[in-house]
């Protein structure tokens, strides 16, 4: 795993593809909602970020299901 300036821990393609066959992964999709309503992965929860330090108040649910798991979350925006 490699880690950017934030310490955000980041995973190949094929540990992703692990975890998503195995169902054990939460994803999470920080695009705009204009875009995540275009097309997301599925299962994948929106919480906009996008040019954002934090997250919409719209959003506490999101977060807090985020804040619960045991599974692994990995973002995305792109």
């Amino acid at each position: 795993m490699q880690a950017d300036a934030i310490d955000a821990p980041r995973i190949t393609q094929a540990a992703f593809t692990r975890l998503v066959a195995a169902n054990n992964v939460v994803i999470v999709d920080t695009r705009n909602l204009d875009a995540f309503e275009q097309s997301h992965m599925r299962g994948a929860l929106p919480l906009p970020l996008e040019g954002r330090l934090t997250w919409p108040d719209a959003y506490e649910k999101t977060v807090a299901v985020l804040l619960k798991t045991k599974k692994p979350v990995v973002a995305y925006c792109a």
